[in-house]
């Protein structure tokens, strides 16, 4: 399988709100206007949305692999809050379960 040309569905913009995300695939590539990014698509139960997040920033990458590799290395089926630890755009995203 081949780099998609889109996101399957709208881009999730996380915040400082801690958002609930229900993995819903496994991490694929998007060719974008900066190259090649890794996503994956997710369920907010809250808002009964699905959506995709780009997954490249390191804060969110080192996280998710400790969660995958707690579970038998799958992210589908994941579950963890999310959130940016300020409003400043280069700040950190902080994931928790």
């Amino acid at each position: 399988m081949g780099p998609a040309d889109k996101l399957a569905y709208p881009q999730l913009k996380v915040d400082t709100e801690p958002r609930r995300l229900l993995v819903t695939t496994e991490p694929y590539v998007v060719f974008t206007a900066l190259g090649y990014q890794a996503a994956m698509d997710v369920y907010e139960r809250k808002t009964k949305r699905h959506w995709s997040i780009y997954i490249g920033a390191v804060s969110i990458s080192k996280s998710l692999c400790t969660l995958v590799n707690a579970n038998a290395g799958s992210a589908i089926g994941l579950e963890f809050w999310i959130n940016k630890e300020s409003d400043n755009q280069k700040s950190k995203y902080i994931l928790s379960e």
